[in-house]
């Protein structure tokens, strides 16, 4: 804000050589300072302004008592309450920008979530092994089956070979020397041995009947061998589809969790540790200004102070002690803010409950001119997402209040505590995972989940099940259930270093949501740290 040049002209009242002496002496003074201090003001250098002033008041504290001109007044008037002010409401609003800036961080950690969730949930789910299991419970008894039924077809084969037919000659009944016995009719008894032919037709009955059994044993024995296979067949591409399945969920997760989620954790941690060095300095740099404000206005109640005889005489003990009164007063602008800022001892962040608004102490005769006692007042600390007093954290405040009267308690930056990351779960063992012994119980390996603990892959010979062996390994519990071999799963890449390993996740980031229009804070609110003396 741009303040117009006044102009200082001597003021007529001066009644001798004296005092006009004086009068020129002061206003000459005055008005140098003046310009100086103008041209602070256009470059918005609080601090020059907060010297210039002291100085401009060093200068004139020795001089006796002077009627400034009405313009300088003004000025000064002008200064005091809308130059401060509107000062005040830009270091307030940078403030609440720069703590609005470390909240919006946060959701940088909310986006890894939100992509971690969703990259779990395109992996889809696992494969249990049941239908697998269930399928080659199933072979089992089909096994059973087929190897009774093609042992009944191999144990009836053997039966009744057939018998050697008996070999007989002179088949037959009489000899061709029939001399007088045509004539007696014997000779129609007469014929050739048919024993062969009777052989014969009986094996025809007895095979035809072999054969018909045979077909029926045939039949059951293609049938059950062709039922296991089929199943076995079965069993195989489910074996495979659930351990395909099972290595691509382990992929995914691999690569949702332990890689691109590590990735973006450490990502916004990096940011949110940048953003932290510049966020100091201007914060610091807020408080510099803040401190100053209050020494301007200090050092503009010392310049515009007109104490009544009365005030006078209470304070230094004479109606004419207008020096002494005016000294007074300057010392205790510098007892204002003699800190700007306050480390604790350890120089760590630690957290305090957010600071409400406290009345400064003024002198009898109102605000207008007396100095505040820094000591007694408080800003209120601003609170950009309303979570209520819960907690300031910074390195700034002590324990017991005790700051060495600084003022400038509500710029201290809340530097928020990262978030609570989601570490990644153990994975499940993934297909073809041994375990430590051959077989061994209990354990969580996927050989032992999947297949070993239903015996899928036991040399141990089927229970109860007494059938001659054609094979080597035959009804063994291996050889019925018939288990593919495993399909291992693709190596994983090399990951990031896992900077989330700790936590307990599950962090409501909707704390962090701005409830405040930064750009509408009030510059003479006190509640946001304005002027208190409009």
């Amino acid at each position: 804000m741009k303040i117009a040049h006044f102009a200082l002209p001597i003021l007529a009242q001066c009644q001798d050589d004296t005092s006009t002496l004086l009068s020129l002496k002061v206003h000459s003074t005055m008005e140098s300072g003046v310009d100086h201090l103008l041209d602070a003001v256009g470059s918005r250098n609080v601090t020059q302004m907060a010297s210039l002033l002291q100085n401009l008041v060093e200068d004139t504290i020795g001089e006796g008592p002077y009627e400034l001109d009405k313009d300088v007044s003004e000025a000064l008037n002008v200064i005091k309450r809308e130059l401060i002010a509107d000062i005040r409401g830009a270091l307030n609003e940078a403030h609440c920008y720069a703590q609005s800036d470390l909240h919006a961080q946060m959701f940088c950690f909310a986006d890894c979530e939100k992509s971690r969730v969703k990259g779990e949930k395109s992996c889809g789910h696992t494969c249990n092994g049941d239908v697998h299991r269930d399928c080659r419970l199933d072979l089992m008894e089909l096994y059973k089956v087929h190897i009774t039924e093609c042992q009944a077809l191999d144990g009836w084969v053997p039966v009744n070979p057939c018998p050697a037919a008996e070999k007989k000659c002179c088949l037959m009944s009489h000899s061709t020397w029939n001399c007088g016995e045509l004539c007696t009719g014997t000779i129609a008894n007469y014929g050739v041995n048919d024993a062969f032919g009777n052989w014969l037709f009986g094996m025809i009955s007895t095979y035809e009947g072999h054969y018909a059994t045979w077909v029926t044993l045939h039949g059951k024995c293609a049938a059950s061998y062709k039922a296991y296979v089929e199943k076995d067949a079965t069993c195989d591409c489910e074996q495979a589809r659930c351990e395909t399945k099972n290595c691509k969920w382990d992929s995914c997760h691999f690569q949702t969790c332990e890689d691109e989620y590590q990735r973006c954790w450490a990502r916004c941690e990096g940011s949110y540790k940048s953003l932290i060095p510049p966020t100091e300095c201007q914060e610091k740099d807020r408080k510099i200004d803040w401190s100053a404000t209050e020494k301007i206005e200090c050092y503009v109640n010392v310049l515009l102070e007109k104490p009544t005889p009365q005030e006078l005489l209470d304070t230094c003990g004479s109606e004419t002690c207008y020096n002494q009164y005016r000294e007074e007063m300057y010392k205790k602008c510098n007892t204002i803010c003699v800190e700007v800022d306050f480390t604790n001892e350890k120089a760590e962040l630690t957290n305090h409950g957010r600071r409400e608004h406290v009345e400064a102490d003024y002198g009898a005769d109102g605000r207008n001119t007396d100095v505040k006692d820094q000591s007694t007042g408080n800003v209120v600390d601003q609170d950009v997402t309303a979570e209520g007093v819960k907690s300031v954290r910074t390195m700034h405040r002590s324990d017991d209040g005790n700051e060495n009267g600084r003022c400038t308690s509500h710029l201290d930056i809340d530097y928020l505590e990262q978030p609570d990351c989601t570490p990644c779960p153990e994975r499940p063992s993934k297909p073809c995972e041994e375990s430590a012994g051959a077989y061994a119980t209990g354990d969580n390996t996927y050989m032992w989940l999947f297949y070993d603990q239903y015996d899928f892959r036991s040399k141990r010979d089927i229970k109860n099940f007494e059938q001659a062996i054609c094979h080597v390994g035959e009804h063994t519990l291996a050889y019925a259930y018939n288990l593919c071999v495993c399909l291992d799963c693709e190596p994983n890449v090399e990951p990031p270093k896992q900077v989330c390993t700790t936590g307990k996740g599950g962090y409501d980031y909707s704390v962090h949501e701005i409830q405040v229009d930064c750009g509408a804070i009030s510059k003479s609110n006190p509640t946001y740290g304005g002027s208190v003396d409009e």
